[in-house]
């Protein structure tokens, strides 16, 4: 039994040390010699790329560098840092979440960029970079490095729903490179559905830990009758 156990637990660790590619492109599967492949370290959470929210890009499942798997060509990624940290010998717990930097990437089929910067060693050192976090976009084939632009503040999915009205998912429909041609299958918005809407949605969102977030801070915004009819929705 114990040797079972041992085998479970490294079976377990293994499976958290490496994670698959996230697929944000349209279409079949591709070769990765087909594909650009920009890699980020997992304390890094994507805003949006080419202004469209990605959820699926801030899949997490271990501590090694996230890659992402997109159409060669050019794109425009708003990244922040965000990480917690013990407070008081780990009686409480701090999370630090940094205003947003802009990495712009030109890159072709087979490439790998990387984005980079100085990762905080502690609560003080992120705290002072919550509002000037920056970093660069490196080629590991060619060396270029493209420094970050300053990017737009940390929404959270509940704002993106909220404050355009709509939000467009990539899961079954990718993320184009700038200047690209439209692609074949049209965007469907995800609208917020309401109470009388019976049907099931036809996407859904990612079963993560900013979903789950972004549904506590709905229920929290609703009034005590709300509540009420939404759990008794939830209970048929």
């Amino acid at each position: 039994m114990r040797q079972l156990l041992c085998l479970a637990a490294a079976a377990l660790l293994s499976a958290c040390a490496q994670q698959a590619p996230v697929k944000l492109y349209s279409g079949a599967e591709q070769p990765t010699s087909q594909v650009l492949v920009v890699e980020m370290p997992n304390t890094l959470e994507v805003l949006n790329i080419n202004g469209q929210p990605a959820p699926e890009a801030n899949r997490m499942v271990g501590n090694s560098l996230r890659q992402l798997e997109l159409q060669p060509g050019k794109y425009r990624i708003n990244a922040y840092f965000e990480n917690g940290y013990d407070v008081g010998g780990g009686l409480s717990h701090e999370i630090v979440r940094t205003r947003s930097a802009t990495f712009t990437i030109d890159g072709q089929a087979g490439e790998v960029w990387r984005i980079e910067f100085d990762e905080p060693g502690n609560l003080k050192q992120a705290q002072e970079m919550e509002n000037n976090f920056e970093g660069v976009a490196v080629n590991t084939r060619t060396g270029e490095r493209v420094v970050s632009e300053p990017g737009p503040r940390y929404v959270s999915l509940l704002g993106e729903m909220f404050g355009s009205g709509t939000m467009v998912a990539t899961r079954d429909h990718g993320i184009a490179p700038i200047g690209a041609a439209p692609q074949a299958t049209a965007q469907v918005p995800m609208a917020v559905p309401t109470p009388s809407q019976a049907a099931a949605p036809a996407q859904t969102l990612p079963h993560d830990a900013s979903t789950l977030a972004t549904l506590k801070q709905i229920y929290l915004m609703l009034s005590p009758e709300s509540r009420d009819a939404f759990l008794e929705w939830a209970a048929q």
